[in-house]
């Protein structure tokens, strides 16, 4: 909530403010280049087209294309739309309007990842904080660290794809220590009412491994010898398989404490999972000062980008939790900064 915090209070600073113009329901439909230089932007909205003289500069900050499944497609990014957690409105309109007058872009096929809870009404959302169970592929087998990193954890899902080692829906397995609610501390987004769940075969149960293997469409004597495999490490209290709980990150949920818990308590249960992104991070190629560049590396004067509509600063790596609002704070800072000082077109 802390992204949505620092954007409430920038609008309602800027709302104070006799020169600014803030617009909503006002989507792009094209920018304006005149003379090799962007002048403007005609936008849409509920009298039509307009067009918006920029006398020193656009800025491009409209998120990415995480809801475009088209431009997903034609670009490859793993994962589907109805896994994504940006709002409806972020389809690469903009993005693609900067490539329209010579943008470059980068980082096409890469997002900002995550294990996604399946929901009844079909989508994956975002879900961090795995106390306990373990994550099977098609064969039963675990397949990676299921506390690790968010990002680098949506990255084994998909390395795990492409291996032909997992389909979607995957599943996560857990016991009963908890009763049928998985034990999972950050589920992003309220878990909603159980029974939709269990109606909609997202979750599943029985009273034994082998029963839940069929439910799942697994091989039982393959989940039998992962979920001994894995109560054994639990025992031990370290995971030499994929180093769950090594890390720092990895225990931040569970007090410090390797969060390897064995699954011993019948009934057992499975809930379904994909894919989930925070969003896109390919866009427009920038400089250090956030200038669009085109495919010769040369600065498009009077563009610029910042957030998800920018080519990521950290490239295919994720930093830390607050990378993508930081860099675009820091961007559209620099952006401001750059057109304060720009000519008048």
């Amino acid at each position: 909530m802390g992204g949505q915090a620092l954007i409430g209070r920038f609008l309602v600073a800027l709302s104070k403010l006799d020169r600014v113009d803030l617009r909503l329901n006002t989507p792009l439909v094209e920018l304006i280049r005149e003379d090799g230089r962007v002048t403007g932007a005609v936008v849409g909205g509920k009298d039509g087209p307009r067009r918006i003289r920029a006398r020193r500069g656009v800025l491009v900050a409209a998120g990415g294309f995480e809801r475009n499944a088209e431009m997903r497609a034609r670009y490859g990014v793993p994962g589907h739309a109805t896994g994504a957690m940006a709002p409806p409105s972020n389809t690469g309109v903009p993005i693609e309007g900067a490539i329209a007058i010579g943008a470059d872009t980068d980082l096409m096929d890469q997002g900002w990842w995550s294990p996604g809870l399946m929901r009844p009404d079909g989508r994956s959302t975002f879900t961090i904080g795995f106390n306990a169970g373990i994550f099977v592929d098609a064969q039963g087998q675990r397949f990676m660290n299921e506390s690790a990193p968010y990002d680098r954890a949506g990255r084994d899902i998909i390395a795990a794809m492409a291996a032909g080692k997992v389909n979607i829906p995957f599943w996560f397995v857990y016991d009963d220590s908890t009763g049928p609610m998985p034990p999972i501390a950050n589920f992003t987004q309220p878990f909603g009412n159980l029974q939709d769940y269990i109606d909609s075969a997202i979750l599943r149960s029985a009273d034994t491994l082998p029963e839940l293997a069929e439910a799942i469409g697994v091989p039982a004597e393959v989940l039998n010898r992962t979920v001994e495999r894995f109560n054994g490490f639990a025992a031990e209290g370290i995971d030499p398989d994929f180093g769950r709980g090594d890390e720092y990150y990895d225990r931040q949920f569970t007090d410090d404490r390797p969060p390897l818990v064995a699954l011993s308590k019948a009934p057992f249960h499975a809930i379904a999972f994909g894919l989930s992104d925070l969003g896109t991070k390919g866009g427009l190629r920038t400089d250090e000062l956030a200038h669009v560049l085109d495919g010769a590396g040369q600065v498009i004067p009077g563009l610029y980008a910042a957030g998800n509509s920018m080519a990521a600063v950290s490239g295919e790596t994720y930093p830390g939790g607050g990378i993508p609002i930081g860099s675009s704070m820091v961007f559209s800072f620099l952006a401001a900064m750059d057109m304060a000082t720009a000519p008048v077109a």
